[in-house]
């Protein structure tokens, strides 16, 4: 103890007494605070889940492409051929018997036709967490999605986005979006969609409702626009792309961020594979096409993962990389 003390505390007291020596050991301080927040495990989290859920596991499946069933179609029953009076004798006249009447047409009655369903239908709850980044390799964050389906074919969608580690001490952002809707046939059907985004500045919030019967996508600010077939939020539509049909070239989708519609051209690229935390994924890019001077964004769907979004990334007008999203967790649950 007492060579503890002669070779560590009484250098530090000695040091401490000098103002020289009690910067170096504020500087000290907190360059060991700054090193445990970038590589200190799980010091900055988020509130903790509701359910937890079962890790999916990589799984190839084949593309969708869901191709309409068109109904039998009706048959017929041959006509009978008239009987044909036999010759009268040369001699005698004989009543000629009247041909028999033709059999009524009998119409086979077609199957019901099935209705159709997605090659890849969405879990009944899924969650999904990224990992957040500024340009193409600054970890700034993370976000959280969930998915929820009910019995009755309602969805919830929930998106959580926060600043995790050294980024939260010189920026607060936090973002939370959710979308509400029905599930068919063709997929997710949303009705009302929220984003609340809190930054240094302050607290906003944007919300759009979808009027299906009117035919209206009804923003918070009180304007009104004609809704298109097959319309998603922005949080709904990168759940959507594993009920479309991806056997063409490019994709035509109307999504809105709560604020305004925008029609987007996304073309169907070729088969590649990206690295993440969960290893090498083989994936299937989209490519937003877009004219000089606008941003742009890709995404790549896991093809071992129910075609459930694994990257996102976004775009400037110059083409360079600004944000980033690479998954990092992926769980499911049918119960």
């Amino acid at each position: 103890m007492n060579t503890l003390r002669q070779k560590f505390i009484r250098p530090v007291q000695r040091a401490l007494k000098r103002p020289a020596g009690r910067i170096a050991l504020a500087i000290g301080l907190s360059l060991l605070i700054h090193t445990v927040l970038l590589f200190g495990p799980n010091l900055i989290q988020l509130a903790p889940r509701e359910v937890e859920l079962p890790p999916l596991q990589a799984k190839l499946e084949p593309l969708p492409a869901i191709k309409k069933v068109a109904p039998p179609k009706k048959r017929a029953l041959p006509k009978p051929k008239p009987v044909t009076p036999p010759a009268p004798p040369e001699k005698a006249v004989e009543p000629v018997e009247a041909p028999a009447p033709p059999a009524e047409e009998v119409v086979v009655a077609p199957p019901p036709v099935e209705e159709e369903k997605p090659a890849h239908p969405l879990p009944k709850h899924a969650q999904l967490t990224f990992i957040a980044y500024k340009g193409a390799s600054f970890a700034v964050g993370e976000a959280r999605y969930r998915l929820d389906i009910d019995d009755e074919k309602h969805y919830t969608l929930q998106v959580g986005m926060n600043t995790t580690g050294i980024a939260s001490l010189f920026k607060t952002f936090e973002l939370s979006q959710k979308s509400s809707g029905n599930v068919s046939a063709q997929g997710l059907q949303p009705l009302y969609f929220i984003e609340n985004k809190k930054i240094s500045s302050g607290n906003q919030t944007l919300n759009a409702s979808f009027d299906w019967q009117n035919r209206k996508l009804n923003f918070s600010s009180g304007n009104s626009i004609p809704l298109p077939d097959h319309a998603q939020d922005i949080l709904s539509f990168l759940f959507q792309f594993s009920q479309m049909a991806l056997d063409e070239s490019v994709l035509d989708v109307h999504v809105s961020n709560g604020r305004k519609l925008e029609s987007y051209q996304l073309e169907v690229g070729s088969e590649e594979e990206i690295e993440t935390r969960l290893g090498k994924l083989r994936v299937l890019p989209l490519h937003k096409v877009r004219a000089p001077g606008e941003e742009g964004m890709d995404i790549w769907l896991g093809l071992e993962y129910r075609l459930l979004p694994v990257q996102i990334r976004q775009f400037d007008k110059n083409g360079d990389i600004i944000a980033q999203m690479r998954i990092s967790d992926i769980r499911v649950s049918e119960e």
